[in-house]
């Protein structure tokens, strides 16, 4: 099965899984430092309003910059959504240069590689 096709597969098989879990907040994924989604203020989730699921066979790392070279602010572990809020060109990592704004434990953000995460929603470009 070529690449494209397997994504499509799991984006489908997330929308349809999302749109149960969308409906019953209760089952949300926890995130890495085990807190839920829904659990999360209302004024973070407006600014972190889309969604991505973290791909891979391990943890994915929150930097502090759109590098592989910047420091760790945190991990998201395989399988976890994860909340975004934009995204920026950064580093390329393995064909991709995008990487995600997402929230760090204790405030503030980082930044997430787009190779490693299932965009869930239609994510936009951070303003300049």
């Amino acid at each position: 099965m070529s690449i494209r096709k397997a994504a499509a597969a799991l984006v489908a098989t997330a929308a349809l899984t999302l749109g149960a879990l969308a409906a019953t907040p209760s089952l949300a994924a926890a995130d890495s430092e085990g807190q839920r989604a829904e659990s999360a203020p209302v004024a973070e989730a407006n600014h972190y309003p889309y969604r991505g699921k973290v791909l891979g066979n391990s943890v994915v790392y929150k930097r502090a910059k759109p590098t592989t070279r910047s420091d760790i602010l945190g991990w998201a572990d395989s399988g976890t959504i994860v909340r975004i809020q934009c995204k920026v060109i950064g580093q390329n990592v393995l064909g991709n240069n995008r990487w995600y704004r997402v929230p760090v434990h204790g405030g503030g953000h980082g930044y997430m590689s787009a190779r490693y995460v299932l965009n869930l929603d239609q994510i936009p470009f951070c303003p300049r």
